[in-house]
Parts: C-alpha cells; sequence; structure tokens
C-alpha cells in the first residue's frame, strides 16, 4: 500500500494560492468575458457615445432650468424683493400717469367730466327701467284690487243663490280666489313700496349728480381759463426775463458771434498796423530822397541863375582821319579846334 505524499499535496495548494487571480481558469475566463464586452462596447461605440452625449445634454439642460425655477421660487418667495418689484412697479406707473398728466391735464379733467355724464345717462337709464317696473307693479295691485272686488261679489251673488247647484262651490272657488289674490298683493306691496324708495333715492342721487357735475364743469372751465392766464403770463414773464438774462442758447451764439468779431477785428487791425509800420520805412526812405533831391535842385538853381551851371553835353563825334598829303584847310581848323 502506497502512502500519498501529504507534503508534495500541500505544496501544490500554497502554489495555487500564491497565484494571481488572472493566471487562475476563472481569471482567463474573466479576461476572455471583459474581451467580449470590450468588443461589443467598441462595435456599438457609436450608439453609446451618442447616448451618453445626449445624457450630458439633458442633465445640463435639467440642471438650467433647475437653477432658474430656483430663481423664480426664490424672487416669489423672498418678501424683500417682492417689495422693491411693488416700488418698482408703482413708481414706474406713477411716472408714466405723471408724464400723461403733463401732456394735456386739462383734457383729462374734461375726459373726467365726460365719464361722469357717461355714468349719470347710464344712472338715468336704470331710473327709467325701474320706474317702469314699478308702474308695471302697481298696476298688477290694482288689477289684483278689481279681481277681488269682483270675486268677492260673484261669491256674495252665489251666496244668495244656494239653492240652485253648484252655488255653494262657485261661492267658495271666488272666495278662495279672491283671498289668493289678496295674499298676492300683500307679498307685492312691501316689494312696491322698496321700489319706490330705492326710485326716491335714485332720483335723489341723480339731482345731486347733475349738481356735481356742473359744478366740476364749471370748476374746469375756471382751472382751464387760470391756466391759460396764468400759462401766458408765465410765457410773457419768461420773454420779459430772457430779455435781461437771455436764451442760454442763443445767448451763447451770441457770444461766440461777438468773441469772432473781436478777434477779427483784432487781427485785422494787428495787420493793418504792421503793414502800416512795414510802410513807414520805405515812406521815409522816399522822404529823405525827395528831400535831399529838393536840395540838390535848389542849389542847382542858384548856380544856374548865378551862371555856374553847367548842362549836360553830349560828345561830338570826330571827324574821319586824312592822309598826310592832305592839305590843310582853314576851314576844318574850326572844326579841329
Amino acid at each position: 500500500m502506497v502512502t500519498p505524499d501529504f507534503t508534495q499535496i500541500g505544496g501544490s495548494q500554497e502554489d495555487n494560492s500564491k497565484k494571481s487571480y488572472w493566471s487562475r481558469p476563472e481569471g482567463i475566463t474573466s479576461l476572455l468575458f471583459l474581451g467580449g464586452l470590450g468588443a461589443v462596447a467598441l462595435y456599438f461605440w457609436n450608439k453609446i457615445a451618442a447616448f451618453l452625449i445626449e445624457v450630458t445634454q439633458n442633465t445640463l439642460y435639467l440642471g438650467f432650468l433647475m437653477a432658474i425655477l430656483a430663481l423664480v421660487i426664490f424672487l416669489l418667495t423672498s418678501k424683500d424683493v417682492r417689495t422693491a418689484a411693488f416700488f418698482l412697479f408703482k413708481s414706474l406707473m406713477r411716472s408714466i400717469t405723471g408724464l400723461i398728466i403733463k401732456l394735456d391735464p386739462i383734457a383729462i379733467m374734461k375726459i373726467y367730466v365726460d365719464d361722469l355724464k357717461e355714468k349719470r345717462e347710464k344712472m338715468q337709464g336704470q331710473i327709467n327701467t325701474l320706474a317702469g317696473q314699478l308702474v308695471k307693479l302697481n298696476k298688477n295691485i290694482n288689477e289684483n284690487n278689481e279681481r277681488i272686488k269682483q270675486k268677492f261679489a260673484e261669491a256674495n251673488k252665489a251666496s244668495t243663490m244656494l239653492d240652485r247647484p253648484g252655488m255653494k262651490e262657485t261661492a267658495s272657488l271666488a272666495t278662495i280666489e279672491g283671498a289668493g289674490l289678496q295674499e298676492m298683493n300683500e307679498k307685492l306691496l312691501p316689494l312696491q313700496r322698496n321700489m319706490k324708495t330705492v326710485l326716491e333715492f335714485m332720483e335723489k342721487v341723480n339731482k345731486s349728480a347733475d349738481y356735481i357735475i356742473k359744478e366740476t364743469e364749471i370748476k374746469v372751465k375756471l382751472k382751464e381759463a387760470e391756466y391759460r392766464i396764468v400759462k401766458e403770463s408765465s410765457n410773457a414773464l419768461r420773454t420779459a426775463i430772457s430779455i435781461f438774462k437771455g436764451n442760454p442758447d442763443k445767448k451763447f451764439y451770441f457770444d461766440e458771434s461777438m468773441e469772432y468779431i473781436q478777434d477779427d477785428m483784432s487781427q485785422k487791425l494787428g495787420e493793418m498796423k504792421r503793414a502800416m509800420d512795414l510802410s513807414m520805412d520805405f515812406i521815409n526812405g522816399v522822404d529823405v530822397q525827395n528831400g535831399l533831391l529838393s536840395d540838390k535842385g535848389q542849389a542847382m538853381l542858384e548856380a544856374y541863375n548865378s551862371g555856374q551851371f553847367k548842362l549836360i553835353q553830349l560828345d561830338t563825334p570826330q571827324p574821319a582821319t586824312r592822309s598826310i598829303d592832305t592839305p590843310k584847310d582853314s576851314s576844318y581848323k574850326g572844326l579841329l579846334d
């Protein structure tokens, strides 16, 4: 019987335990599985990349929307922001209203009066309708009273004829109908009184409204005349003040024109002075020369009067040269001399 060598078995188990996971059989299987996954991922990479890009974009878009939503919630829930927005809106509306009022305040007042007149006309139409209903209600009550009298008369007549068949029922029905009409009138009477009270009140309101409208029209006309007078007076006063103080824009151009004229005159006067200074040297020189010539001319006049003045004589042309054997004639002697 061969006994197994447990030391060798134990050594092989230690070697297997010392091996890495990837060198074991299950490691090789894992590598093959991961390689297959990598190949599949590489094959479908375009779709995977597109999916990842879309997810990223949607995530960023969601984050952006969440940020806007958070900002809106903050603005709506913040008391300071709501208060600031309210005052900003109020200030804006006040500015717009002030701008409209400044355009033509009298026209706005007249529009208010026209609005009051339209409301009064509407109220008058309602009063007419209410008055018509009251007339109709009074007519119904009067007609019911007449019918009550008729029914009670029928009941009395039928009561005198009870010996006839059916007269008792006729008298009973007439009294019932008369009682019903009376009950109806009793219910209509408070309504009629209320309508009458309301109508009287509406008539008073109509009269008061007419008074208010007329008073407002008078105020508007008075304010219009007053505003026109004050405006014209202000324009006249502004014109008078502008004479002393001057219009800033127009006075600016006036001052600029005055300054330009002053500068131009100074420049031209300087040029004239410079030209005169330059001309004086020439004029003085001419005067000196004229003085010298005058002195010389006076001296020449004195010399001429005393017989010492000699005029400028032109040179006399010399005669042609004769030959040696030419006889000397006495007639040429004077010329030669």
